[in-house]
């Protein structure tokens, strides 16, 4: 079921990459930018869901950095490659810690590691696409 919820997520990336206009929706690189911040913020927010189950206090300090990181990287309003870049490392980041609270401290489900991979593997070549 989380992999229906969460796979379609990537389709406004796409539309976006390829520019596709739907009905009122402009999808450009405006649209793209704010699109990744908001589901960088998500990420984070997961987080708070692992605190409530595990007690684990890494968990709930890392649950608001990836949307304070996302809004850093809009509020320096940098040039599109930079702020796009900035983008990939940060959900490589989200990733790194997402590998430490599944293998380490073991308080993420295998389910929702896999997908992470999953929607990972399909983010960063849209983001690093555009770039080049």
């Amino acid at each position: 079921m989380i992999y229906l919820i969460g796979v379609p997520g990537l389709i406004p990336f796409y539309l976006c990459f390829y520019n596709i206009d739907l009905i009122f929706l402009d999808f450009d690189k405006s649209m793209f930018v704010y699109y990744s911040a908001v589901i960088m913020s998500f990420l984070g927010a997961v987080y708070w869901g692992v605190y409530l189950q595990s007690k684990n206090n890494i968990a709930i300090l890392f649950s608001v950095c990836p949307a304070v990181y996302a809004f850093l990287v809009l509020a320096f309003d940098l040039k599109f490659d930079e702020t796009i870049g900035f983008f990939i490392a940060g959900y490589f980041i989200v990733l790194c810690f997402d590998f430490f609270f599944y293998f380490k401290e073991k308080i993420i489900k295998t389910d929702y590691f896999i997908l992470r991979l999953i929607l990972t593997a399909g983010i960063a070549p849209a983001h690093i696409l555009y770039i080049l």
